[in-house]
């Protein structure tokens, strides 16, 4: 069910009640077109808008009612429509059996049957139209809900994710610090400075599962310049995107992307390792020269990861290409 703060989108009502009344009325207009060059024609043609316009209008109650009626017991609810039709069919008669006198010569007992199967009509549509409304409203919830928690479960994901980035990478950097201070300390204090905006950063992510492309470049940068500092000339990493309009990326992705390159390929001074970071064909490429460790094992959780929050929030997966001297992969980026 859904919930009571939950409204049904009243946007279908007259779209069905305008299409409702002309199908239901349509013979009606087609005799009164065949008659366009005999007299009585205009009193022909105002007794078919006023039947349009009585059939559009019950059409329009019966659903609206219905929609009021939707969590009623099903016999209270029937015993409802009941009445209203008995209401609908003496008051639609009232108003059109008039000039339907006037205008046709069929017997009365045929215009009662015809008016009560019609009104039977608009009643059972009207009925089955707000179960359908009602279902499709349940339908958009229930997405709407699996979204929530499919994000839910990925703020989750990243939330581990950076617990385990963060000692890690923290060591390391410190590592690379404390050597730096005493070679280099006007270099340290560069260092210091991107060091800080790299872990304001990750700390910022840990609730947000996408960013803009600008800000996951930004960070990319930052981190790109702490491990060139830490590996020197064995990594090399290009950042070559032209500014975006808006893009948005999973969150983290370079990092995870650049660290999975570390992890998994040999670097040195003679044999260095190049990362081109990129943006072609509304994805962002992340790319570097395929060097892998000779006992290398992976379990490639973190792609598997990145894979799938790239499929809820951009509803694409990542593309990922590997040749004997190659390996890439290509984020789609999410359009606000």
């Amino acid at each position: 069910m859904i919930p009571a703060n939950s409204a049904i989108d009243h946007k279908y009502i007259l779209p069905i009640s305008l299409t409702g009344g002309l199908l239901l009325s349509l013979v009606p207009i087609l005799f009164a077109l065949d008659e366009f060059r005999f007299p009585g024609f205009y009193l022909r043609l105002l007794d078919v808008a006023l039947l349009y316009a009585l059939v559009a209008g019950m059409f329009y109650a019966g659903i609206s009612l219905n929609l009021k009626w939707q969590k009623l017991p099903g016999l209270k609810k029937w015993l409802l429509n009941g009445l209203f039709l008995i209401f609908f069919t003496c008051l639609s008669i009232a108003i059109h059996l008039p000039i339907w006198k006037i205008t046709s010569h069929v017997p009365i007992p045929f215009y009662f049957k015809d008016e009560i199967a019609r009104n039977v009509i608009i009643v059972l549509v009207s009925v089955f139209a707000v179960r359908f409304l009602v279902k499709m409203s349940e339908n958009q919830y229930l997405k709407s809900v699996n979204l929530d928690l499919q994000t839910q479960h990925l703020n989750n994901q990243l939330t581990v994710l950076m617990n385990q980035i963060s000692p890690h990478f923290f060591f390391n950097t410190l590592n690379t610090l404390s050597g730096l201070i005493q070679e280099n300390p006007g270099k340290s204090e560069i260092f210091i400075d991107k060091l800080s905006h790299v872990f304001r950063y990750i700390l910022n992510m840990q609730e947000t599962s996408k960013v803009s492309l600008k800000e996951e470049l930004k960070f990319a940068r930052d981190y790109a310049f702490l491990l060139q500092v830490r590996f020197e000339e064995k990594l090399k990493i290009n950042i070559k995107v032209i500014e975006s309009n808006g893009e948005m990326v999973p969150s983290l992705c370079t990092q995870l992307l650049i660290e999975n390159v570390i992890k998994h390929n040999r670097m040195n001074h003679q044999f260095p390792v190049t990362v081109d970071i990129t943006t072609e064909d509304g994805y962002l490429k992340i790319s570097n020269n395929h060097q892998p460790q000779k006992s290398e094992s992976s379990t490639g959780l973190g792609l598997k990861n990145l894979n799938r929050r790239s499929e809820i929030l951009s509803g694409k997966p990542i593309l990922i290409v590997q040749t004997a001297d190659a390996f890439c992969v290509s984020v789609p980026l999410i359009h606000s």
